[in-house]
């Protein structure tokens, strides 16, 4: 059997929260040879829900300018996805078949942040705001292998873009007293996962592509 699987961590636009209320996961560019799991005889498969159990028949795959993959609404609605969630899409093919599975990785105990040229954005911002005292939230934590005092402030409501329809709330992550903003390119991801023996501040691997043999 060979095996071929796509991992993507999920942001707010995919999921419906980032103002149009599509449902999908964009692919991007640099993912090679997308179409060796998507191929053209199977731009609407039929999942396995590893999820939920049963099967999901509404998904179609789009590729005009952006490879997307549709239809996800129902499943994203029904296991409650927030931004940072994984999502993983698999294809199996044996001699005489193929099938596909789908499945989540739902990631409770995280904060997402999106960087921007103006702050860092909180992509699942009532996670965070429990936390906050006034309007700041101050921890110990590991990052970049050291553990270190972090501050997460707010800093500005500010549109991410002069054509932007709405303000976004923006935040400073400072580390040892430092803002570490320019240590990172623009949209990368960065969470905070707070487990009962560990805290740690770190950038996240945004897709993930697996091919193997069994």
């Amino acid at each position: 059997m060979k095996i071929k699987q796509f991992i993507k961590s999920l942001n707010n636009t995919e999921i419906g929260k980032g103002g149009t209320h599509e449902c999908y996961v964009l692919v991007s560019k640099k993912v090679p040879n997308i179409e060796n799991i998507f191929d053209t005889n199977n731009l609407k498969p039929r999942f396995f829900n590893l999820k939920n159990g049963g099967f999901i028949n509404n998904v179609h795959i789009t590729d005009g300018g952006e490879f997307r993959i549709n239809g996800l609404g129902d499943f994203y609605r029904y296991n409650n996805v927030n931004a940072g969630d994984e999502i993983l899409f698999e294809r199996r093919d044996t001699i005489d078949s193929t099938e596909f599975y789908i499945d989540l990785n739902i990631k409770s105990n995280i904060i997402t942040f999106q960087k921007n040229s103006k702050g860092f954005e909180v992509l699942n911002i009532d996670r965070l705001t429990t936390k906050m005292s006034g309007r700041k939230y101050e921890l110990k934590g590991f990052f970049n292998g050291n553990f270190q005092d972090i501050k997460i402030e707010f800093k500005e409501s500010s549109r991410k873009r002069s054509d932007s329809p709405e303000m976004t709330d923006f935040y400073d992550i400072i580390v040892s007293d430092k803002n570490i903003l320019n240590e990172f390119k623009s949209n990368d991801f960065l969470v905070l996962e707070e487990l009962p023996n560990q805290t740690t501040l770190k950038k996240v691997v945004v897709w993930q592509k697996y091919e193997f043999q069994l």
